[in-house]
């Protein structure tokens, strides 16, 4: 049963397992989609995880799902209008996040059914088909299906699901607090999905807490630091002045990079923190400034 905004769409090719272009009356150009939930291994090199053999299982399994020109449903994961949605839902490179049905049958439970991708839930526990996803995975698990035989499909185990997956859930239980303290709080802003309200209220100075990835620190000059969350689509930072020689400073460099800040996927941590401030906009870009480790916090500090 499908319970976002859905629009429909004819595609154009599978690009890789958990990626797919489409045409649609409703969008302005071809879309590429990032479809939600899946996380399938690659079969294209340049991305930061290594081509695998199942990685173009993959693809060809979603080759076979998709054909050119085949009418498909794409459905976000919100109820807003059409145009909202498709300025909301948009990944770390522009792709639209939404998930994809053909003929009535849910793309994303198939390829985790059947082992194809575990249920990633990394970004947040998928909104209206999570018990679904959630049982698909348990029986390609009970089944020691694609990816949970590692050995099996690669010939040597490339990518440890089950660590990854708990890692995963820890996040997606803090997108899920998250999402039930959204609606009531006028100045709770999430960095991906309100960046356009947050590059707005920038404008005026307001005050506000943003939830957000904390993804990577980099060094601004030889005395600043800048965090920012990993999107090219949302140019979200987090600023941090004179880290050499400000005590508090060096202080949130600490935290975040002990508590935070996650050193690739063999070195997690919590990476999501709601972090208060006065918003600013530099070189276009709207940033918070820290100047203490008393505005980055686990829970949201009105609660």
């Amino acid at each position: 049963m499908l319970q976002g905004t859905t629009i429909e769409g004819t595609v154009v090719r599978v690009v890789d397992g958990d990626t797919v272009r489409v045409s649609s009356a409703d969008l302005e150009d071809e879309e590429s989609l990032r479809i939600l939930a899946l996380d399938t291994e690659e079969s294209n090199a340049g991305g930061s995880k290594p081509v695998t053999p199942f990685g173009h299982k993959a693809k060809e399994r979603a080759q076979g799902f998709f054909a050119p020109g085949d009418a498909v449903v794409l459905e976000f994961p919100g109820r807003e209008p059409v145009d909202v949605a498709v300025q909301r839902y948009r990944g770390n490179f522009g792709r639209l996040l939404v998930y994809l049905h053909k003929d009535g049958v849910d793309f994303q439970e198939t390829m985790i059914r059947e082992g194809f991708s575990p249920y990633f839930c990394k970004y947040g526990n998928a909104v209206f088909h999570h018990d679904a996803y959630r049982a698909a995975e348990r029986e390609a698990q009970a089944s020691r299906l694609g990816v949970w035989d590692q050995i099996a499909v690669n010939g040597s185990e490339i990518r440890n699901y089950a660590a990854l997956g708990t890692w995963w859930q820890l996040r997606a239980g803090l997108i899920d607090d998250f999402r039930a303290l959204g609606p009531h709080e006028a100045d709770l802003l999430d960095s991906r999905l309100d960046f356009e309200e947050i590059s707005h209220r920038a404008q005026t100075g307001d005050t506000v807490t943003v939830f957000t990835a904390l993804e990577r620190l980099t060094r601004v000059g030889q005395r600043h630091a800048l965090v920012r969350i990993g999107s090219l689509q949302q140019p979200f930072a987090l600023f941090i002045r004179d880290i050499e020689a400000n005590p508090e400073s060096q202080r949130i460099v600490k935290l975040l990079e002990t508590r935070y800040i996650s050193a690739g996927e063999d070195h997690p941590r919590r990476s999501y923190a709601y972090v208060k401030g006065a918003l600013k906009v530099f070189n276009g870009t709207p940033e918070i400034e820290l100047t203490s480790i008393d505005q980055i916090s686990d829970d949201f500090p009105g609660s």
